[in-house]
């Protein structure tokens, strides 16, 4: 048995009786790494101040627990371990009985009570029982991280915590009285609609923006104004969070602020070092309550886990693993580790999948578009030219921009030839391929048919829009139109003009508004045209592009039909984009229909039997796995490639 003793004048804490066991390299890479050495007589001593002690402590007490070595502890250290250990022992209760309300092994007079404040407190909304599960997890937490799908309702289980957590006594070291939610400016919106929708009234709140004068931000987050000290909603993204962390420092400061912060849209903080993340993480210790918020936990690997799980525990490494050895873990060299990770974290958080929703039915149906003339002969001429070489480079990894040029070339061609003569760098989302790998178009034995083709009149995709959006409007009323090309967006809002009285276009170039409590967003910004498009009456066509709105929007509401115009090989934007009217509803929903526009003998084709692999794949990981590795279901873009030219390579066989 380990003896354990604290020299307080030497401020070094010595470990005797630990035996062969010291030269164990776990044991003699912690003493190197906390700057100890090893005596004569086998004895470690390890610097640390008073302060540092509990948690030296703590590492210590990990790393014999896995070594098998019990500790016996001296007097000089015994009050601080006894404190370490009654705060451990506290812990490990807690963490038990925070596993076990997901769990739904629950006290049923505490959750009864949560239940009645909650019903009490949000007259707007009907909870699902998972959803009260999740939401009474986090109320019993504190801290928490909620990593359910995308249109499971995350942003009213962190209300339907707030509202418990804000009805407790000022003396109640859990109780909060104002929310700082961090997310993309895109997320606003959504987060004060909620709020007026679950409490049945507006929010007193601030967004704090690069949008807002500087003045401005200063004087809310200083708490000069009366006004800000009595605000209970404030917004504000990750960047301007790393931009004022002072400022904001001073806000979770004021006397008697008891806030929750929300990093929503989480995966802002996965880098491990990122300027937004580092920024989180310092102002993580000022908040009552902390809740992380994301579909995605782990999108590249097991190491996006680690600034999620230390931001709602500072003071804790609770996923108990370093960056390094998730990332090892993530290329498949520890898989054992991996089911203890789970374990391990598994208390901390909570996650309602599809599956557990009741949403409303799917029905898929695949349009066919043909080619007409010139149309046909345009996109041949390119594919015999394109085609080939993708198959000759595909495998060549410094060939990448020029082969995803000549695909997107390959792509526009079928699905609209005016856009050959744009550069690829006007197209939103695409990239900048700094002049290589480009076609010239006038280089090209149909440059004249390209030139001389007009969409709006020799277009067959956009006349197959045109027939779909108005049986779509007259029975419905409204359709959301999905093109991943800005020449499109711009062709269908001027093809679909008079089809009703409101047509609109969403581009990441579409402002976002800034407006002060219940006042209007600015015409033209997104905010107004959502706005509208779900309080209009009328006929209502909305026309997007899913590179810069498949985020934080929920159409569902308004719209139960989406015609995607053209789509491309990447599976998770797609999912993302579908989900924006494919979500749950309190009031249930009518079945949701999907057009795909799709070009048989084409890449169009191709790009339909991909996606429906990868969709498929995708959904039974997220559905199998609290914590899915999304990259485990991707291919590499080598894979995309070889289909279109073994397609290509078939049908020439024909």
């Amino acid at each position: 048995m380990a003896t354990i003793e604290y020299n307080t004048e030497d401020e070094v804490l010595a470990i005797h009786d630990v035996g062969q066991a010291v030269r164990h390299p776990l044991l003699a890479a912690f003493t190197r790494q906390a700057n100890g050495f090893v005596d004569e007589a086998g004895v470690i001593h390890v610097p640390t101040s008073s302060t540092e002690l509990t948690t030296l402590y703590r590492t210590i007490a990990r790393l014999f627990d896995k070594l098998k070595i019990n500790i016996e502890t001296g007097e000089h250290v015994s009050d601080a371990v006894r404190s370490v250990e009654s705060e451990e022992a506290l812990f490990d209760e807690f963490s038990r009985k925070a596993k076990e309300i997901w769990e739904a092994q629950i006290d049923t007079s505490d959750f009864r009570r949560f239940v009645e404040i909650v019903e009490e407190k949000c007259p707007g909304r009907v909870f699902y029982r998972k959803q009260l599960l999740s939401a009474f997890h986090l109320a019993f937490s504190q801290n928490a991280c909620n990593f359910s799908v995308p249109g499971a309702g995350k942003t009213s289980v962190v209300y339907a915590a707030y509202a418990y957590l804000s009805s407790l006594g000022l003396d109640d070291a859990k109780s909060v009285d104002r929310l700082l939610i961090v997310g993309p400016l895109s997320s606003f919106k959504a987060w004060e609609d909620e709020f007026a929708a679950i409490f049945q009234r507006s929010a007193l709140a601030k967004r704090i923006s690069g949008q807002i004068s500087m003045d401005a931000r200063i004087e809310h987050l200083r708490g000069i104004s009366v006004a800000s000290r009595t605000t209970e909603l404030t917004l504000t993204t990750y960047q301007t969070l790393a931009n004022m962390e002072e400022e904001i420092t001073t806000f979770l400061q004021h006397v008697g602020t008891r806030a929750m912060v929300v990093l929503d849209e989480a995966h802002y903080i996965k880098s491990s070092d990122g300027q937004q993340a580092a920024a989180a993480l310092r102002l993580a210790p000022l908040a009552r309550s902390r809740v992380v918020l994301t579909g995605t936990p782990a999108p590249n690997g097991y190491e996006d886990l680690s600034n999620l799980f230390r931001f709602i525990y500072p003071n804790r490494n609770v996923a108990g693993f370093p960056p390094a050895t998730l990332k090892a873990m993530t290329d498949g060299s520890m898989p054992g580790a991996v089911t203890e990770l789970k374990k391990r974290i598994q208390p901390y958080y909570t996650r309602i999948r599809k599956t557990d929703l009741s949403l409303p039915k799917v029905e898929e149906k695949r349009v066919e578009v043909p080619m007409i003339g010139d149309h046909e002969k345009i996109y041949r001429t390119l594919e015999k030219r394109i085609v080939p070489h993708l198959g000759q480079h595909f495998e060549d990894s410094s060939a990448g921009i020029r082969l995803r040029a000549r695909l997107i070339r390959l792509r526009q061609a079928v699905v609209n030839p005016e856009l050959l003569l744009r550069p690829l760098e006007q197209e939103e989302g695409i990239f900048d391929t700094g002049g290589t790998g480009d076609l010239n178009v006038a280089e090209l034995e149909v440059a004249d048919l390209v030139n001389r083709f007009v969409a709006d009149t020799n277009l067959a995709r956009l006349d197959v829009c045109r027939s779909l959006v108005k049986s779509v409007l007259n029975e419905q009323g409204k359709v959301l139109i999905w093109s991943y090309f800005l020449g499109n967006l711009e062709l269908l809002k001027q093809g679909l003009s008079s089809y009703a009285p409101f047509v609109e276009v969403l581009t990441g170039a579409t402002p976002v508004a800034d407006r002060e409590g219940d006042a209007p967003p600015e015409i033209g910004t997104r905010e107004e045209i959502i706005d509208r498009f779900h309080s209009t009456s009328g006929k209502a066509v909305l026309i997007a592009n899913p590179q810069a709105v498949g985020e934080s929007i929920s159409l569902h509401k308004a719209c139960r039909t989406a015609i995607y115009f053209d789509r491309d090989f990447n599976a998770g934007r797609f999912i993302q984009s579908k989900d924006r009217i494919h979500r749950y509803n309190p009031l249930g929903g009518r079945t949701v229909t999907y057009h795909h526009l799709v070009t048989p003998a084409s890449v169009d084709k191709d790009i339909d039997a991909r996606l429906t692999i990868k969709e498929q794949r995708l959904a039974e990981l997220v559905d199998a796995d609290d914590i899915p590795l999304l990259t485990a279901a991707e291919d590499n873009d080598q894979a995309d490639l070889r289909m279109i030219f073994e397609s290509y390579e078939h049908r020439k066989t024909k």
